[in-house]
């Protein structure tokens, strides 16, 4: 807040009136204390190619849905024309990269439904 303000305006005691302001402030009062934001903590680099993919559906993008399948390692992209987003035809979709690729050690999804069902 006081670097921000620092950038509009200027007096001597920007500094301390800003934190007068806010120890006066109920709103801040209130959320002063909620739990920090955990870290975002990045993927590891894999270490070699197709060990590790990432899965999501593109649901009714441009008229249609597409599974879009990404190897971690060289951000080689798989993308299918969906005729739907059901589990069965998920794995049907996926199971021609394995074809081509073999099988990756890890695939990351979302946990929607399609990814979770039997």
């Amino acid at each position: 807040m006081k670097q921000l303000a620092r950038t509009a305006v200027y007096w001597l005691s920007i500094d301390a009136d800003i934190m007068d302001l806010c120890r006066k402030c109920t709103a801040y009062a209130e959320h002063q204390n909620e739990p920090t934001k955990t870290a975002v903590h990045p993927w590891m680099l894999p270490k070699k190619p197709w060990s590790r993919i990432h899965v999501d559906h593109a649901i009714n993008f441009m008229g249609y849905n597409w599974l879009v399948v990404i190897g971690s390692y060289t951000k080689y992209s798989c993308i299918h024309a969906a005729q739907s987003i059901s589990t069965k035809s998920t794995i049907d979709l996926i199971e021609e990269d394995f074809a081509h690729f073999g099988y990756p050690h890890t695939i990351v999804a979302d946990n929607a439904a399609n990814y979770r069902s039997e």
